[in-house]
């Protein structure tokens, strides 16, 4: 245990080359007595505003009754190892601090607003890396933005030569927290879903039930559509990538 300890330890502090964008870290626990999904991106030097200028992660979380995904950000203190992060609301305004500490595979601390202060427990669950010998698949990372009644749950994969990309996409129903759909996009020549700076990024929702998932087509990237068909009750994945600016 010591030993995966030291090794978790190594890979989420140092400075490392990659051969693709991504590393991220998904945690499961609870905030209080509520069950949360929690993940992590760390990425130095994102944040471009000098107040930011110590940020290096980017986050997301849930809670599992709700199923609303909410924005983190804030910085991880390779010394100490304490994390403080700032949970953010509709308009980018901080509405709650995580102040964490990592030992051990777990995250504990508390999480804080203007009125409540609850104790937090969270235990690593699998990581992401797009080290250049990394393989894995199945890594499941929440999509930040959503549908009134679903929420997204992209499925990676990564091979020895390749990036990590998204190889489905779960689409979950916010109620029941069952998947009402998954789309698959093996047959889909260009990557999906590893375009975006911020993994969470990868699907982007419009005000109606149509959006789209990243996708690696063209010289700068692309996308591809999903459209809701109210008759079938289903979502269409449209198979051909468009190019951004097309």
């Amino acid at each position: 245990m010591k030993v995966k300890f030291l090794l978790f330890l190594f890979i989420f502090i140092a400075v490392k080359g990659y051969a693709g964008w991504y590393e991220v870290y998904n945690f499961t626990g609870k905030i209080d007595k509520f069950p949360v999904t929690f993940s992590l991106q760390v990425k130095p030097g994102y944040f471009g505003e000098p107040a930011k200028k110590d940020y290096n992660v980017i986050g997301i979380y849930k809670y599992d009754k709700f199923n609303n995904p909410i924005r983190l950000e804030g910085q991880f203190d390779q010394k100490t190892n304490r994390i403080e992060v700032y949970e953010l609301d509709k308009n980018d305004k901080i509405s709650a601090t995580f102040s964490l500490i990592l030992k051990s595979n777990k995250l504990s601390g508390t999480w804080k607003n203007n009125e409540k202060q609850f104790n937090v427990i969270l235990e690593l669950k699998d990581k992401l890396s797009d080290l250049s010998n990394e393989q894995f698949q199945n890594i499941q990372i929440l999509q930040n933005q959503s549908l009134k009644d679903y929420y997204f749950v992209g499925v990676y994969k990564k091979n020895s030569q390749s990036d990590a990309f998204m190889q489905e996409l779960k689409i979950i129903n916010k109620k029941t927290n069952q998947i009402f759909q998954t789309l698959n996009f093996d047959a889909i020549k260009t990557p999906t879903g590893n375009l975006m700076t911020i993994i969470f990024d990868n699907v982007t929702t419009d005000k109606t039930n149509n959006f789209m998932v990243s996708n690696s087509y063209g010289r700068v990237g692309g996308y591809l559509i999903v459209n809701y068909n109210s008759a079938k009750n289903r979502f269409i994945l449209n198979s051909e990538p468009v190019a951004e600016g097309s």
